[in-house]
């Protein structure tokens, strides 16, 4: 006896027809046209994701071979080469490849697929211009703004143009196509809102490096770094920016490096040589603490 005497099996009962679809119906004629938009839209989607994954990646490696830069070993010019070398090529493959993906296409529409790559190479690129600038004195010290990185993301490719020639002599030959190559010009889009998230980035690095140099000797890179982290922080906190949620957490993480830098250094001071072993890096600030702008 079944469980349930209500239940009706209706499985063996007879099926209704599926209602066939008029093709030539303008109402179905544009819904298909709206699937295959959106489509060749998602799968544009998923092609960047996977480019960005690989920019991030390949800049997360270059960042962590520019931490290998030690004094003592004198390897600082070798590891700035190949470091620029490997950016070059991330510029030339990867994201040409997505200004190819997004060319006439609406960028804001695929920001979020390709903005955690953009800033990790935004971070690793300033961070190897910070190092090569390091040596030039306090006042040469830079990286590269958002206009001058959006000038190296240029691309050109070459667009196959047809064009009529007509041939006086022969009249057979008129109206013959000749193929004529032109050159195609094109960018990546770099966004200033993610130039400066990913410019907040490099204060974790230099955090890193002013850490490394006081465990190599190097007082005075430890020094020039912390300065150098005090007036990022400085221009970033005359932001106007409690509603940008990412942008008000990236702060707040460079403040908690900058204090960690100013810890080291306050050590180096006191103590001189004996900095390296008695420091402590992990305080973390106090809360009640008033930066002057709430």
């Amino acid at each position: 006896m079944p469980k349930n005497p209500g239940y009706r099996n209706n499985n063996n009962g007879p099926r209704k027809r599926q209602a066939q679809l008029d093709e030539q119906n303008p109402v179905v004629q544009a819904f298909r046209s709206y699937a295959t938009e959106l489509d060749a839209k998602h799968d544009r989607h998923e092609r960047i994701i996977k480019l960005s994954r690989d920019i991030t990646i390949e800049s997360k490696r270059i960042i962590f071979f520019l931490h290998s830069i030690d004094s003592r070993k004198q390897n600082k010019a070798k590891v700035l080469e190949e470091a620029q070398q490997r950016l070059n090529k991330l510029i030339e493959v990867n994201f040409r490849a997505i200004a190819l993906e997004l060319r006439n296409q609406d960028v804001y529409q695929f920001r979020a697929a390709y903005s955690p790559g953009l800033q990790e190479f935004i971070e690793a690129y300033t961070y190897m211009e910070y190092l090569c600038n390091e040596d030039n004195g306090e006042n040469s010290k830079s990286i590269s703004d958002w206009s001058a990185l959006q000038l190296i993301m240029q691309y050109e490719v070459e667009a196959e143009k047809e064009k009529p020639v007509q041939d006086v002599g022969d009249s057979s030959m008129a109206g013959e196509e000749e193929t004529a190559k032109a050159v195609e010009k094109f960018q990546f889009f770099v966004d200033p809102t993610e130039y400066i998230l990913g410019v907040s980035d490099l204060t974790g690095e230099l955090m890193r490096r002013c850490i490394n140099s006081l465990g190599s000797g190097d007082t005075d890179t430890c020094m020039e770094t912390c300065r150098a982290l005090q007036q990022f922080y400085t221009g970033y906190i005359s932001l106007n920016c409690q509603r940008a949620r990412e942008l008000w957490r990236k702060i707040t993480t460079m403040r908690q490096s900058m204090l960690k830098a100013e810890n080291v250094c306050y050590n180096v001071k006191v103590r001189g040589g004996e900095a390296a072993k008695c420091a402590s890096f992990d305080q973390k600030p106090a809360e009640e603490t008033d930066e002057g702008f709430f």
